[in-house]
């Protein structure tokens, strides 16, 4: 029940997202299709005046606000307090008006009252204020650019889609640099709908007005309910990469939560049922004293929900006690509200579940006995074939949990062995800050002096995430017809030898060409899209700018394993940008990397001493792209091993009641030259045949949904039948251990004993 309860705050808090806003049902998140040769791509961002341009266009739309998360982490200051911080965003005022973040300072009726406003969290007021009102004191960002503090929210919610800790006017993303066209698609949108939204009728008028927007027909933009965000996402590109739908996960551990309690209750009933002649003459007197058989069904259903309630209180004290492991072992903040409507149903719910559906048949059965014949001793303990049946469901539960485990710690494995043609070992990587940028080619030449710095090199945005890429681009043989996206990476002439990227053709950028600044290297899947032969020396066009193919990269994988490899092409990042924006990233070789680091920041501090170094290890931001699918593993395999305890809980008592009921069988067997061993086999036997058909039941099932569940990667492991039979074997394993246990116990007894007692 404590594993059900726990299951329950997990499935609650999935639920729960976004749901602390007030127009939670009328907020839409603006989202694009775009038409590609192969297949559609879909994206959570838009052009910057999209939103503006829908909300003067439809009376329905009342307001949008766009959202901008900071390229990278930003050096914050106030006084003798400075860090980096993350989640720092550009929105438009009129977000406090379509979300609910409630002001502890200031007022979300003018949020910011000139450009350089900024609101920040509660935690950042504290952080650097401490309990002072910060409301008009000024803070840097980066060292250069003052804001000044306009308000003061409440921490967001850790249930919320969107996280932040300050929020800077939006006036302030031009001034930055950030570029603001039609045709730059990488604004996060939102819009507050009226009531009663006619949405296809509104649909068929956005799709009108897009095709007076882009005459190239190959952008779509939908309105995406706020509801769905969270729980039906499922975008090539979203707030943190890839995302896929999680209400798949919610239905997988609301069968896992009935598994267990199934388990248990399966439990109880076989005891029960196993054990009803000890009640069966109670049974019989009360019938002869004028008890009818609804009295005894009352009494004995009574009798289950008041256990069932006295587990339940057992069970919130386990709750309360592994909650805070918990939370860090799922990466949720749940906690017990015993106020809440949803979380007191849900334990109404389970209580009422276990309590009827593990008291039904025992209180039927026992009902059912006749006086006069249980009163002579003529009883009947249940059938035995409907306790088989129980626990091959049992079996069969926990079959399929360890396949599943089994399944997803095999495909998690193949992705993390899996050649992504760009090697991350060992490489750490920093935002471009400060004089970093200007004094980057003094930082390579300082570090290549130390045989631990394998490659130093500038790169836009990290593998993990692109957040740019266009159909502007033309090449040699490009028919009217042919609509191509591709991924754009701004990169430098180290980018290729420093992550390991192979060439199948041509060369890499070379500091030797003084042209390389307007040629390009694409990748194979973008040669093979564009169909062009012999592409070195090809004409290719980029936003404008004219150059020429120089090399053609093998395949890498620079977004998550759920996906194909999309084409993707390299250029050279203009000086501008290569000073502002981007990352550092450090090759390191994999002994003494403390060491090496050390030196990085001396060299760092030498030439930047007003940014320390902050660096991340690339290999993290790759596990995170699976972190759902690691946590999922986690708890099937956590779960799993609950239910065969379980199983095996219930398989020890009933052998414990076989054994007693045998008890005459054993003595007369051992007293005919029966061996131990001999006994142990004849009740190891039942154990054999119920798990046997219990693989028969899981086996296909769990081939069926684990297959569904790996049609969301593009690279998958194959499903092992050694994962079926390894499962099939483990649990007949510990079933035998459990059931010889009992049998060898029995088999000791002496004959003489086991006969005289009967």
């Amino acid at each position: 029940m404590a594993a059900a309860v726990l299951i329950y705050l997990w499935i609650l808090d999935e639920l729960s997202f976004d749901k602390h806003h007030d127009n939670y049902d009328n907020i839409c998140r603006i989202v694009t299709t775009m038409k590609n040769s192969e297949g559609d791509i879909h994206l959570t961002v838009t052009a910057a005046p999209l939103a503006p341009k829908l909300e003067e266009s439809f009376p329905e739309i009342i307001e949008t606000a766009r959202f901008k998360p900071a390229l990278s982490e930003m050096l914050v200051s106030h006084g003798e307090n400075i860090f980096y911080e993350k989640g720092i965003a550009f929105v438009d005022e009129e977000f406090f008006r379509i979300f609910t973040h409630p002001f502890i300072f200031g007022s979300d009726h003018d949020p910011f009252p000139d450009k350089h406003s900024a609101i920040i969290s509660e935690q950042i007021a504290r952080k650097y204020f401490g309990d002072e009102n910060p409301v008009g004191k000024a803070i840097t960002l980066d060292d250069q650019t003052i804001i000044t503090v306009s308000g003061v929210i409440e921490d967001v919610p850790a249930n919320s889609n969107l996280k932040f800790n300050i929020l800077i006017n939006f006036e302030m993303i031009e001034e930055l640099g950030l570029a603001v066209h039609w045709e730059n698609l990488s604004y996060y949108a939102y819009a507050l709908m009226s009531e009663n939204v006619d949405h296809p009728a509104l649909k068929a008028q956005i799709d009108t007005l897009t095709k007076e927007l882009y005459s190239h027909g190959t952008y779509e933009f939908l309105l995406q309910p706020l509801p769905d965000v969270h729980l039906r996402s499922s975008f090539d590109y979203d707030v943190n990469g890839h995302s896929e739908p999680t209400y798949q996960y919610i239905s997988i551990f609301i069968l896992i939560g009935i598994f267990i309690l199934s388990i248990s209750i399966i439990n109880y009933i076989n005891l029960s049922t196993a054990r009803s002649t000890m009640r069966a003459r109670e049974v019989g007197v009360r019938k002869v004293f004028g008890a009818r058989r609804g009295q005894l069904i009352k009494q004995f259903m009574g009798e289950s929900f008041l256990l069932c309630l006295l587990s339940y209180l057992i069970a919130m004290l386990l709750v309360e006690l592994v909650l805070p492991s918990f939370n860090s072992f799922t990466g949720k903040e749940v906690n017990v509200d015993y106020s809440n409507i949803p979380f007191l149903l849900g334990m109404i719910a389970i209580i009422g579940f276990t309590g009827i559906l593990s008291g039904s048949y025992p209180a039927l059965l026992l009902s059912s006995f006749i006086p006069v014949r249980t009163l002579k001793g003529d009883i009947q303990s249940g059938s035995s074939s409907f306790r088989r049946i129980l626990v091959i469901l049992q079996f069969s539960i926990s079959i399929l949990l360890i396949i599943c485990t089994g399944i997803v710690y095999r495909q998690l494995a193949f992705i993390q062995n899996q050649n992504l043609g760009i090697n991350i070992d060992h490489i750490i990587y920093s935002p471009v800050v400060g004089n970093t940028g200007e004094n980057l080619q003094l930082l390579k030449e300082d570090l290549h002096k130390y045989p631990g710095v394998l490659g130093v090199t500038n790169i836009s945005d990290l593998p993990t995430l692109t957040s740019s890429g266009t159909y502007g681009i033309r090449w040699d043989g490009k028919n009217d017809e042919d609509r191509l996206f591709v991924n754009v990476k701004k990169v430098d002439h180290d980018y290729i030898p420093t992550f390991g990227i192979e060439l199948a053709e041509g060369r890499n950028f070379s500091l030797d060409h003084p042209t390389d600044s307007t040629n390009f290297i694409l990748n194979e899947t973008a040669i093979r899209m564009m169909n062009i032969e012999d592409p070195i020396g090809k004409k290719f066009t980029l936003w404008g700018m004219d150059g020429e193919i120089i090399g053609v990269a093998k395949d890498y994988n620079f977004n998550s394993l759920h996906k194909e490899i999309d084409p993707i092409c390299l250029h050279i990042t203009n000086p501008y940008y290569a000073k502002k924006y981007g990352y550092i990233c450090m090759k390191l070789k994999g002994d003494n990397i403390r060491n090496t680091i050390k030196i990085i920041e001396r060299s760092w501090n030498k030439l930047n001493p007003a940014f320390p170094l902050n660096y991340t290890f690339l290999e993290e931001d790759y596990a995170k792209l699976y972190l759902s699918e690691s946590r999922m593993r986690s708890l099937f395999a956590l779960f799993a091993a609950l239910s065969i305890f379980l199983s095996c809980l219930g398989l020890y008592g009933l052998s414990s009641f076989m054994a007693e009921r045998r008890t005459r069988e054993i003595g007369i067997r051992k007293a005919m030259g029966a061996r131990s061993w001999q006994i142990v086999t004849l009740f190891s036997w039942d154990a054999l045949k119920w798990v046997l058909i219990s693989n028969l039941i899981a086996w296909p099932i769990a081939w069926l949904y684990m297959n569904h569940w790996l049609k969301d990667f593009a690279y998958k492991a194959k499903i092992s039948p050694g994962i079926f039979l390894l499962s099939g074997f483990i649990v007949l394993l510990i079933s035998m251990i459990t059931l010889s246990f009992q049998a060898q116990k029995a088999a000791r007894i002496n004959p003489a004993t086991s006969i005289r007692s009967e």
